[in-house]
C-alpha cells in the first residue's frame, strides 16, 4: 500500500531543508518531485504505525502541518501517451456538415 503525506509551512516555522533533513535522519524519507511531498509504501498496520511515528517525530515543533492520504493502487500513476498524438485517417470534413456542402 502506498501512503503519500503534504507538507504546509510556515514563515514561522523551520526551513523546508531542516524539514527535509529530519525526516531523512528520522524516518528515512525524503521528498520526491510531484504532486505529494512525502511517499512511502508499507505491508501491514505495524510497519504504517512505524512510519507515521516517525514523521510526526520529525515534524514535532517545527510549525510544520500534514495530510495523510492512503491508497491501495498507485493512483499517481497514468498511462503514457504519445504526443502529439498521431493523425489518423478519418473524414477530411468535419462530421457536422453534409456530405454536399463544401
Amino acid at each position: 500500500m502506498h501512503t503519500y503525506v503534504d507538507l504546509t509551512f510556515t514563515p514561522e516555522g523551520v526551513s523546508p531543508l531542516e524539514v527535509a533533513e529530519r525526516l531523512r535522519r528520522t524516518a528515512g524519507l525524503t521528498f520526491f518531485v510531484g504532486p505529494h511531498d512525502i511517499m512511502f509504501e508499507w505491508g501491514d498496520v505495524d510497519q504504517f504505525r512505524d512510519t507515521l511515528g516517525k514523521i510526526h517525530e520529525a515534524l514535532r515543533g517545527s510549525g510544520v502541518t500534514y495530510r495523510v492520504e492512503s491508497a491501495v493502487e498507485d493512483t499517481m500513476f497514468v498511462e503514457p501517451a504519445a504526443w502529439p498524438p498521431s493523425l489518423h485517417a478519418g473524414p477530411t470534413r468535419h462530421p457536422g456538415y453534409p456530405k454536399n456542402c463544401p
